[in-house]
Formats: structure tokens, C-alpha cells, sequence
């Protein structure tokens, strides 16, 4: 079994979907096919956030929505503010594209996750996907050629309007049998592939 799942590298809930992707594996011997739905594309201009307003002094802490996202799949916390800001993704995906088509795409992605969240990488640069191709891609300037010259740009597919159209409204969204599963935890996965294992 293939399970398709829409991603993109500057996701904090697909830095929780690799490692749920490597579970899963492991616990049910399915495999997983990474496709890059790209967040923020070049024509999407990066919007500035409003900032939280202060909360009363009295006010005992609660964990977010992506702490317990954190918690209902045994995921540790990347370290926080390492990542880079406003970084776009498009590169990255290429590479990824490339280094599925030898036959790398898994290793590849983990070591582009791991660069960007744990080493604080900009991993849509030419010189850093070169960096870190080294050896797990076989030919390292085959890669680089292959994202200079946009070779597999029809597989990705960009958000808003293209995602919507194909049904991926969040990443990480996981494609088992006929349902999607959008930013859920270990457990509604793991279900649901031993549902469709039968």
C-alpha cells in the first residue's frame, strides 16, 4: 500500500506528519509517497500576523492547539525559533521531486525536515539542497540541474486555489483509501490504515 501525503517543508504540523509518516511505516510496512503542496507560493505575498494581546496575569497557562498535536503523536517540540522567517518552499520541493525519481525521496525529505526545523537551514537555497544532498542523492548536480530548470514543476501544486481544487484545505493531509486525513493524530492514522489493511 501507497499512501499519498500533501506536505511542505515550513509546516510545523508536517514536521509532526515525517515523523508520523516514519511510524507508520515501520508499524504497518506501508509506504508513503511525500507531494509537495506548496504553502506560499511567489504570488502569494506573506501576510504580517496580528500580535496576542497580553493575557491577564492571572491566568494559569493552556497548551495551544499544536502542543497537543505535539502530545497526541509522541512528537518532541522542534526547538523554537530557529526556523527561518518567511521562507518560500518551492526549491525544496523540486529537490524532493528529483530525489523521489532516483529512488531518495524519503531520506532526502527527512534530512530537508531536520535541516529546516532542528539546524535552522534555509533549504530553498541552491548551495544548502546541495549541502544536504550529499550523500543520500547520487548525483548532487543532477539534482541542482533539475531544480534550476523547474524539471518537476507540474507536480507541485500550489495553495490556495489549485489545493482547494484538489481537496487539501491544511497540510499535512494523508490520502488513505477513499478519506483524507488533515493534521490528526497517530492514533486516527494508525486506525485508519488497519481499516483499510482489513
Amino acid at each position: 500500500m501507497v499512501i499519498k501525503v500533501a506536505h511542505d517543508y515550513n509546516c510545523p504540523w508536517c514536521w509532526i506528519g515525517i515523523n508520523q509518516v516514519e511510524r507508520l511505516s515501520k508499524e504497518f510496512g506501508v509506504e508513503f509517497d511525500l507531494c509537495g503542496y506548496e504553502l506560499m507560493p511567489e504570488e502569494l505575498p506573506w501576510g504580517d500576523a496580528s500580535p496576542l494581546p497580553d493575557p491577564p496575569v492571572n491566568k494559569p497557562k493552556t497548551p495551544s492547539r499544536m502542543d497537543l498535536a505535539y502530545a497526541a503523536s509522541g512528537v518532541e517540540k522542534p526547538p523554537q525559533g530557529v526556523q527561518p522567517k518567511k521562507m518560500r518552499t518551492h526549491n525544496a520541493l523540486l529537490a524532493t521531486e528529483y530525489a523521489k525519481s532516483v529512488g531518495v525521496g524519503m531520506a532526502f525529505a527527512r534530512r530537508l525536515y531536520e535541516g529546516y526545523w532542528l539546524e535552522g537551514l534555509v533549504i530553498n537555497e541552491f548551495e544548502v539542497l546541495a549541502e544536504l544532498a550529499q550523500g543520500i542523492v547520487p548525483d548532487v548536480d543532477a539534482l541542482v540541474q533539475s531544480v534550476a530548470s523547474q524539471e518537476f514543476e507540474s507536480k507541485i501544486v500550489k495553495f490556495d486555489d489549485d489545493a482547494y481544487a484538489a481537496g487539501v484545505f491544511n497540510v499535512p493531509t494523508f490520502f488513505i483509501g477513499g478519506e483524507r486525513y488533515a493534521e490528526q493524530p497517530y492514533a486516527v492514522l494508525a486506525e485508519a490504515i488497519r481499516a483499510e489493511q482489513g
